[in-house]
């Protein structure tokens, strides 16, 4: 079996990627383990930005598909596909500077934000509206804090209770502050973990490739 098969390769490969991560944000290392760690996370960037084309690619066959087959909301496809590699186009052609894609950005772009921020307003309320019953002191508590804040963040709240203003600002300075260094250590805790575990062989069903590579040894 080739060596690119075997799943002892990839957790050799997961190990020396974190140590050469890991190792310098914590110790002092040798310049050539840095310049490694530099490597390894500006090479992470480019592929990053390298999936973007990949989901491009993705979204321009499945719509083109679609269209072809006039298959349910071609049409809306169709518009999408346009906007899409006219913004890409226009900007790897023009630069972002150039009056075409400013306008396709401020036309389309941020008029499509606002809408799936005012859409998912509604679902907001509704969760809100279930998750907010006033059934334990928690969920009391809860709710009067959520309204502080709404209050606050509304221009029309603070016209109509401009009181709520320096309670929001205290909920949001202390208690939430409070919570979000909870979940923040939470957060790092369970990265750890799950780089440990990661390293260990345990979890080696987040890389997709091993999964496909040892499908048809097991």
């Amino acid at each position: 079996m080739s060596i690119l098969r075997s799943r002892e390769f990839y957790i050799a490969l997961v190990i020396v990627s974190s140590l050469f991560i890991y190792v310098p944000y914590f110790f002092e290392v040798p310049q050539f383990m840095s310049d490694v760690e530099l490597w390894l996370t500006e090479t992470t960037v480019v592929i990053i930005a390298f999936s973007v084309w990949v989901g491009l690619y993705t979204s321009t066959r499945r719509e083109l598909v679609r269209v072809q087959r006039r298959g349910r909301g071609w049409f809306y496809g169709g518009i999408l596909l346009g906007l899409a590699w006219a913004m890409v186009l226009s900007g790897l052609l023009l630069g972002k500077e150039a009056t075409i894609y400013k306008f396709l950005q401020w036309a389309f772009v941020i008029p499509g934000d606002s809408t799936i921020y005012a859409i998912l307003v509604f679902y907001l309320t509704s969760s809100g509206a279930r998750a907010f019953r006033l059934r334990s002191l928690e969920s009391t508590l809860l709710t009067f804090g959520a309204v502080f804040v709404l209050l606050k963040q509304a221009p029309l709240g603070e016209l109509l209770a401009p009181w709520a203003g320096p309670v929001a600002i205290y909920i949001q300075d202390t208690l939430a502050m409070a919570a979000t260094r909870v979940f923040n250590v939470s957060l790092a805790v369970g990265s750890v973990v799950l780089a440990i575990r990661l390293m260990a062989g345990q979890e080696m069903a987040l890389i997709g490739l091993v999964k496909r590579a040892m499908g048809g040894d097991e």
